[in-house]
């Protein structure tokens, strides 16, 4: 793949400490790790390494697999497909793991993705999702207050309040609650992202329409 020679990429490793028995078959499931890995976007490749345990018989080996991104990595960490095969590992060979993050894979990738901006439709779904709650919720609590206004005052009061709200408190934390999907170009966690929040934005509108029925 030409994409192995560009310098991106994101590493993940695995620790392990098996008996001199245990070694063959270790051998084997990584080898289908590596095989079912193959199929997930973005996998690079694994590799694996092997050295004599210093207090007892055995080996500890650490195996560590490379993918183009983060979010690649994670799909295949969070996948059934891994899940099963350690499930199988561990009853077949009663091994556990120990697993850890290279600080300097990390440390690369951030770097290599800081050039990247962040398209500007999910800025604005994520200021959609801040503004439609925020302005119900001062329409509904400022009837009486705001309500009573000339519409110029009340649209000049109002537009103060919500920009205060969302642009210092609600955005902010919106970005940090979806900071990960705002820096991927993953199709699958785009639709899954987009959709929460139409999602959210339905509920929000379920619930102002009850609210409004009830005040009326």
């Amino acid at each position: 793949m030409a994409s192995r020679s560009t310098g991106e990429g994101f590493t993940y490793t695995f620790k392990s400490e098996i008996s001199g028995s245990q070694l063959n078959d270790f051998k084997k499931i990584q080898e289908r790790m590596n095989h079912a890995a193959m199929k997930f976007e973005g996998y690079l490749g694994q590799e694996l390494s092997f050295s004599p345990h210093p207090l007892r018989d055995g080996y500890r080996c650490t195996a560590r697999v490379k993918f183009m991104s983060l979010q690649f990595c994670l799909a295949w960490l969070d996948s059934t497909e891994r899940r099963k095969l350690l499930n199988e590992a561990e009853t077949s060979l009663d091994y556990k793991y120990h697993s850890l993050l290279e600080p300097h894979s990390f440390d690369q990738w951030l770097d290599s993705r800081k050039g990247i901006q962040t398209p500007v439709w999910k800025i604005n779904l994520l200021v959609w999702l801040a503004l439609y709650p925020s302005v119900m919720v001062l329409i509904v609590s400022g009837q009486s207050t705001l309500g009573v206004l000339p519409l110029p005052l009340n649209m000049l009061i109002s537009n103060a309040i919500t920009v205060a709200v969302t642009g210092w408190w609600f955005v902010p934390w919106l970005s940090r609650l979806y900071s990960g999907w705002l820096q991927s170009n993953s199709r699958r966690l785009n639709i899954f992202y987009a959709s929460s929040v139409f999602g959210f934005l339905l509920l929000f509108l379920l619930f102002f329409t009850v609210l409004s029925d009830a005040l009326q």
